[in-house]
């Protein structure tokens, strides 16, 4: 692993996304604060607010959303399930990427 690469990995602050909006002022108070803007913080805020209503929501991420790990570990949907439940759960990611991609217009 290249040295400098190592060291980007272990930066406490990350170069600013130029193209991103800058962070917006917080409320003083929230339904839910989540912890991280990754896959998982963002998919909790919009199974909150889609299912639940729930739209006084906080993420809170030291970086810019979906820009850690997220960015470099889900850029492919993979293929390699052997069981029938295994394929269906496939299937069924495959669809809710394709929905969630047109429903928030982002891709």
């Amino acid at each position: 692993m290249p040295i400098g690469l190592l060291k980007y990995g272990l930066r406490r602050r990350y170069p600013a996304r130029p193209d991103l909006p800058p962070p917006c002022d917080l409320k003083r108070t929230y339904d839910v604060v989540i912890i991280g803007g990754g896959g998982h913080g963002l998919a909790t805020a919009y199974y909150l607010a889609r299912h639940w209503g729930i739209r006084n929501v906080a993420v809170l991420e030291k970086g810019y959303l979906a820009g850690g790990n997220t960015a470099r570990n889900t850029a492919v949907i993979r293929s390699n399930y052997i069981t029938p439940a295994s394929v269906r759960f496939y299937k069924e990611a495959v669809e809710l990427y394709g929905r969630l991609s047109n429903e928030l217009d982002f891709n």
